[in-house]
């Protein structure tokens, strides 16, 4: 039986595909905590610089395993947090870069995975939908990083109906980074990631703690917060080498 999620490292990215296109990446318990593992070993690995993840078929996710009570399904009376949470929250708490290759459609679930990319970069005949209501069910889990994403407003009426919709109306509401022809995807994710790669890989590492803490303080608690960062940054190995090799008019030393 082939591994429900692959993962390689290729220059500096470790790419993790969900890889049952027979259910269409539907998040089973062996794919939620395949993707769960695979975050994690890209986090622990410092030859990774970010991570790349993407599916098989024609679906990228298609949501809950409903017929094996999906990863993020919850038995009434279960103790402990289900594979999906851990899959998910790794994805957005993962201190490098996330880029999606959002190769098909996607629903609920799928949707969640999405929004937990610092850039999804999707097809532009990919159809998308928070089929959940349809079902007698809510997005739930999934809500906590969509919203972080979407405006209340469109939230709203998608939730609300589950209504399709399609991947340039998900980059108009900020769901997707960005949308291209089939043929340009490869091409599309390559260019995000060579542009990441010029970058500091600790920058990047802080850049990803600045976006998740800052919203959470006050102004005072915020200023504070930077002030220290900055601090820390501009006396910092990386820092150093960056100004220095701004001034000399060279490429940093971690520019491949």
């Amino acid at each position: 039986m082939a591994d429900p999620v692959l993962y390689e490292v290729r220059e500096g990215r470790a790419w993790i595909t969900l890889n049952t296109p027979e259910n269409h990446n539907a998040l089973s318990q062996p794919l939620c905590e395949g993707l769960s593992n695979a975050v994690q070993r890209a986090q622990a690995d410092d030859a990774v610089r970010m991570i790349v993840l993407t599916g098989v078929g024609k679906t990228f996710c298609a949501g809950a395993d409903l017929k094996g009570r999906g990863g993020g399904a919850v038995e009434e009376g279960q103790t402990g947090e289900p594979p999906f949470i851990g899959a998910i929250r790794g994805l957005w708490e993962s201190p490098k870069p996330v880029i999606g290759r959002i190769q098909g459609n996607a629903f609920g679930g799928g949707l969640g995975l999405i929004a937990a990319c610092d850039f999804a970069i999707c097809v532009d005949t990919m159809r998308v939908a928070f089929t959940e209501v349809r079902l007698g069910l809510a997005p739930s889990i999934i809500s906590v990083f969509v919203m972080r994403k979407m405006a209340l407003a469109d939230a709203t009426a998608y939730f609300l109906s589950g209504d399709r919709f399609t991947a340039e109306q998900a980059r108009e509401m900020k769901l997707v980074y960005q949308v291209v022809p089939a043929e340009e995807l490869d091409a599309a994710v390559e260019r995000r990631c060579a542009e990441l790669m010029t970058c500091g890989p600790r920058a990047l590492q802080e850049v990803k703690r600045l976006l998740r803490t800052v919203p959470t303080l006050n102004v005072q608690e915020g200023l504070s917060w930077a002030h220290a960062k900055n601090q820390s940054l501009f006396n910092a190995e990386e820092g150093r080498e960056g100004m220095t090799a701004f001034a000399e008019k060279r490429k940093p030393n971690w520019v491949p």
